[in-house]
């Protein structure tokens, strides 16, 4: 994708820029994207691809994914050369990312599938609707921790007007042994659209029925006063985190990798 060249900007676009370039120059070599292709991980993508064009990029998915994401997955790799690493609990990469020869990272599948067998044989019930911290837990942020193992720092699309548990977040702060980069932190809803508009960024066709914020497909509905509500709706985890930004990333062994 050619980057669009526009007569003025708003001067938010180029601190993100900013921030982003020396985060770049203080961990060259051991920091990384993180994407999981919703609206605010493409603007950050983008943003630091103007930087540099070959910023690694990674992204967690998980085998509840709507099958559109792994479909906008697949065309924005394409798209905008992104050279995608993903990560996944999982025996076997979803056929169109083989086909698309995307490199996928399997993780051990053996406990998730023990804890969900285990929860549906006791309740009839599938494991992200009687335990969606568990099951986020071990989808989510055991991958991350893979993810982010060997590196320094990591850039998030993280904002702080998204919902009521990303207001104590700072652009640059770390977390555990790991520095986490939020370069449109301060960014609105409407300044991710226009930034996309400005760019030309084709949208995940979910927002275009109404969504607002994705996430695995059972656990997204639309609806809610703030952009989030409609996460885990219905439940105490309403409008709340998977656990990537909450916990500790980089302690302890993490997750034990299967097969690449």
């Amino acid at each position: 994708m050619e980057m669009t060249q526009i007569a003025y900007e708003d001067p938010k676009f180029e601190r993100s820029r900013e921030i982003i370039r020396e985060a770049l120059d203080t961990y060259s070599g051991k920091i990384a994207v993180a994407c999981s292709f919703g609206k605010d991980s493409m603007v950050v993508v983008h943003l630091a691809r103007q930087v540099d064009p070959d910023v690694p990029v990674f992204s967690v998915m998980t085998r509840y994914k709507p099958r559109e994401t792994f479909e906008y997955l697949v065309e924005m790799n394409r798209l905008l050369n992104l050279n995608v690493r993903v990560y996944m609990v999982g025996r076997e990469a979803p056929e169109m990312l083989r086909r698309e020869n995307i490199d996928v990272v399997l993780l051990s599948p053996e406990r998730f599938e023990r804890e969900a067998a285990e929860i549906e044989k006791n309740t009839g019930m599938k494991i992200y609707h009687v335990d969606p911290d568990l099951c986020c837990n071990l989808l989510k942020v055991e991958p991350t921790r893979e993810a982010v193992k060997d590196l320094d720092a990591w850039i998030t699309g993280l904002r702080n007007t998204e919902g009521r548990t990303r207001k104590d977040y700072q652009e640059v702060e770390r977390r555990g042994d790991i520095m986490k980069i939020n370069p449109i932190l301060r960014w609105t809803e409407a300044d991710v659209w226009r930034y996309m508009a400005i760019h030309n960024i084709p949208v995940h066709p979910w927002y275009v029925r109404g969504y607002r914020s994705l996430g695995c497909e059972p656990c997204t509905a639309m609806g809610g006063e703030e952009e989030r509500d409609g996460r885990w709706m219905g439940t105490p985890k309403q409008g709340g985190e998977c656990g990537i930004h909450t916990v500790p990333l980089k302690v302890g062994e993490g997750s034990v990798r299967l097969r690449k």
